[in-house]
């Protein structure tokens, strides 16, 4: 398995994974998305060191891209960032995927 295939096997992993116990979570909230973002923060200091992770990670990604745009093209930075909204998994393995397109040749707007 070459190393594209294993990022995107991995970020779809990353994926399902957090949205499987994201929705698990939500179910154990009473799908209170608010009350449970409190209750998650605040619930343990290593909880809210991994949410805080997060947090900062997905930012870096956004840096990220923006910063890497005219590398990337316009639709790659859309791709990374629009990303997020699925995982941060997702967003790094969109992100990897581009700059290997490029490595190969491929030009920036496509």
């Amino acid at each position: 398995m070459n190393k594209a295939n294993v990022t995107w096997v991995l970020g779809i992993v990353g994926w399902v994974v957090s949205f499987a116990m994201f929705f698990r979570w939500l179910g154990a909230h009473d799908w209170d998305f608010f009350g449970g973002w409190v209750d998650a923060f605040t619930a343990s200091d290593f909880a809210t060191g991994l949410l805080l992770d997060l947090v900062t990670v997905t930012v870096m990604m956004v840096a990220v891209a923006v910063w890497d745009r005219r590398r990337l093209g316009p639709r790659g930075t859309a791709a990374v960032i629009a990303c997020l909204s699925l995982s941060v998994s997702m967003s790094l393995a969109v992100y990897l995927a581009r700059l290997w397109q490029l490595q190969r040749g491929t030009p920036a707007g496509s």
